[in-house]
């Protein structure tokens, strides 16, 4: 007689759920664990700019499912996309029971008038993918994970960090942390240039340009971002470059949450100097290793990691799924 399938029971998670959230999480990749202050931060964010649900299973204490869907606010007439992050436990892992997660979350979506699905995986998760496709989500962009040693390349990465900072000095570009800038008019500066720069990075899902006061919480209020490891370059009286490490609270990886550049000012390398003022503070905070996620069809940065060291860690594919 067959064995009896895992059956769900999910209930509403709450901002206190997501310690446990975190550890299912962290128990699919431990080189990843995932930081659930961080995690709690970004649900809280959700809650308060998007159209969120979270659901999870707990039994003896410990999550062995989790479910989200979330969207943006709808704008105009544009294309109306939802994202679903289902999570099962590898001990209660079943084929239908992942599809029903899935199917949950597009549920979900549906009532809130989403159009299409997407489901973001890592290529080595190969039992997920296998699902995902089989229930019609198919393949639209790919995006990289790459680690840093920062160990192995701690030399060449301090040698390079003087040697770009010496050629910016000698181009009249300043780089230093956000913390030691004195300009009352910095965060609006800075907002300015993300704004810019981040409509340059490939994309499928169109992104909302946030309002300041919105763009400001969600950087500043974040617990793993601190001024003092917010690297900007300044010309003359603006700031057009940054690079920021984004740093555990409680366990994980820290990770270069972004880096960009006015477009006025690329090909000049100040993209390239600031990741490595970055990496040689984050080998004098004593950290041995950090992660960056990419699109696979942004050359520009993918070669400035290649330059000094990453390794590919896995691709992350993006799959889509049309609800109507």
């Amino acid at each position: 007689m067959p064995a009896p399938t895992f059956e769900l029971r999910l209930r509403p998670a709450t901002l206190e759920d997501a310690s446990l959230a975190a550890d299912l999480e962290s128990l699919r990749d431990p080189a990843e664990p995932r930081d659930p202050v961080l995690l709690r931060h970004w649900w809280r964010m959700a809650d308060e700019h998007e159209e969120a649900m979270r659901q999870i299973d707990v039994r003896d204490g410990a999550a062995v499912a989790f479910l989200s869907a979330s969207h943006k606010p709808w704008l105009g007439g544009g294309p109306r996309f939802g994202a679903v992050r289902p999570v099962l436990r590898s001990d209660v892992w079943d084929d239908g029971t992942y599809a029903e997660l899935v199917g949950r979350g597009e549920g979900w979506l549906r009532e809130q008038d989403a159009q299409t699905s997407v489901v973001r995986v890592r290529e080595d998760f190969a039992h997920e993918l296998a699902v995902l496709e089989n229930i019609g989500y198919r393949e639209d962009r790919r995006m990289r994970i790459s680690e840093l040693d920062l160990t192995t390349h701690a030399d060449d990465i301090r040698r390079h960090a003087r040697a770009t900072r010496e050629a910016m000095d000698g181009h009249d570009v300043v780089m230093r942390p956000l913390s030691e800038d004195v300009d009352p008019e910095k965060l609006q500066k800075l907002y300015e240039l993300m704004m810019e720069s981040e409509q340059d990075i490939p994309t499928t899902v169109p992104r909302r340009a946030p309002a300041y006061e919105e763009w400001r919480r969600f950087w500043f209020d974040n617990p793993a971002i601190r001024q003092d490891r917010f690297w900007i370059a300044r010309e003359g009286d603006a700031i057009v470059g940054t690079s920021v490490l984004d740093c555990p609270t409680v366990r994980g990886v820290p990770w270069t949450a972004y880096t960009g550049t006015l477009r006025s000012v690329r090909g000049r390398g100040i993209a390239r100097a600031l990741k490595y003022q970055s990496m040689a503070q984050a080998i004098d905070a004593g950290y041995t290793r950090v992660r960056t996620t990419n699109d696979a069809d942004n050359p520009p940065i993918l070669r400035i990691n290649q330059e000094m060291g990453y390794r590919l860690v896995s691709p992350i594919i993006e799959l889509h799924r049309r609800l109507d």
